[in-house]
C-alpha cells in the first residue's frame, strides 16, 4: 500500500502547527510588551500626580511661612530664600521660594540725596527707574539710578518725568516703599474692556503674574513672557481699583500695584517645584495681604 500521500499530509500539518505555535508565541510576546508598557504608563501618570501634590504642598508651606512674616518687603533677599532647600514629603520633595515686587527704604532720604538705601536691590535692573512712596500728588517721587552697590541704588537723579507723569524732589522716611518702574508700550483706551495682552519694557523685578498700576488704574495679568527688551503680559483685567475708564498712552510709567495706608506689604509670588521619582511638576501662586 502506498503511504506517501499520508506522509505528505502529516508533514504539511506539522508545518502548519509549527507556524501556529510561532504566531501564538509572537502574539504572547506582543501582549506582554503592551501590558508592560501600559503598566509603566500608569505608574508614570501616578508619579506625575504625586509630583503635583508635592508642588501644591510647597505652596501651602510657603503661604504659611509668609503669613508669619509681619513685613514682607523688609526681606534682604529676593527671591526669598535666595537658595531654596528641598523639603521632604512622603517619598518626594518640594522646593519653593518667593518673589517680591518691591522693597522698603532702610534709612531716610533728604531732598538732595544721590543714593537710595533699601532693604534689598535683588532682582532690580542694574540701571532703571524707581518710584518712592505711593502717591505722586502727596510726596511720592520718580528717580533714575545708574548703578547698584549692595543694598544701595547709586547715581540717582531726582524729580524725574516719565511719559507725562511728573514728580518733585521730596524727603522720604525709613520704610517708605520703593517700587520698580517700567514703561507702557501698548496704548490703552478709556474703558474697562478685558484684553488678551499688553506690552511693557522688560523689568526683572516684576512678577510673572500679579497686579500693576498705570496712572492709578489697577490692572491684573495672569501670565507673562519676555523676548529681548519687551515683556508681554497676558490675560488682562482692567479697572480693578477706584480709577476706571481712563486712557493710557505709550510711554507712561508702570509699577507693581501701589498700596497705601497701613498695608505696605501687599503681594508675593510663590513658585514651587514638586519631585516624585523621575516626575517633576511646577505650581505658582500670587498671594496678597
Amino acid at each position: 500500500m502506498n503511504t506517501h500521500p499520508r506522509r505528505r499530509q502529516l508533514g504539511f500539518l506539522a508545518i502548519v502547527l509549527l507556524m501556529l505555535v510561532v504566531v501564538i508565541a509572537a502574539l504572547a510576546v506582543t501582549f506582554a510588551a503592551m501590558l508592560s508598557s501600559n503598566t509603566l504608563s500608569s505608574g508614570s501618570h501616578f508619579g506625575s500626580m504625586l509630583a503635583l501634590f508635592e508642588a501644591d504642598s510647597g505652596l501651602e508651606y510657603e503661604q504659611r511661612r509668609w503669613a508669619q512674616n509681619l513685613s514682607w518687603y523688609r526681606s534682604a533677599t529676593d527671591p526669598n530664600p535666595s537658595a531654596a532647600v528641598a523639603q521632604t514629603l512622603a517619598n518626594g520633595t518640594f522646593t519653593v521660594y518667593a518673589n517680591l515686587p518691591a522693597t522698603l527704604m532702610k534709612s531716610g532720604m533728604s531732598a538732595v540725596a544721590a543714593t537710595v538705601n533699601a532693604y534689598s536691590t535683588d532682582r532690580f535692573p542694574t540701571t532703571g527707574i524707581l518710584q518712592i512712596e505711593n502717591d505722586l500728588i502727596a510726596g511720592a517721587e520718580l528717580v533714575r539710578y545708574t548703578g547698584v552697590s549692595g543694598s544701595t541704588f547709586t547715581g540717582v537723579t531726582r524729580a524725574q518725568t516719565v511719559g507725562t507723569v511728573t514728580s518733585v524732589a521730596s524727603t522720604h522716611s525709613r520704610s517708605d516703599t520703593v517700587y520698580p518702574v517700567t514703561i507702557l508700550r501698548t496704548a490703552l483706551l478709556a474703558n474697562c474692556t478685558a484684553l488678551a495682552s499688553i506690552q511693557v519694557d522688560a523689568n526683572s523685578k516684576f512678577l510673572s503674574a500679579g497686579t500693576l498700576d498705570i496712572e492709578g488704574e489697577e490692572i491684573s495679568y495672569v501670565s507673562s513672557s519676555t523676548v529681548g527688551a519687551t515683556t508681554t503680559l497676558s490675560g488682562i483685567t482692567r479697572c480693578l481699583g477706584l480709577i476706571v475708564n481712563v486712557s493710557h498712552a505709550v510711554g507712561q510709567p508702570v509699577t507693581p500695584v501701589l498700596v497705601g495706608g497701613d498695608s505696605a506689604d501687599y503681594q508675593v509670588e510663590m513658585i514651587s517645584t514638586g519631585v516624585q521619582g523621575g516626575n517633576i511638576r511646577y505650581a505658582r501662586r500670587t498671594i496678597q495681604r
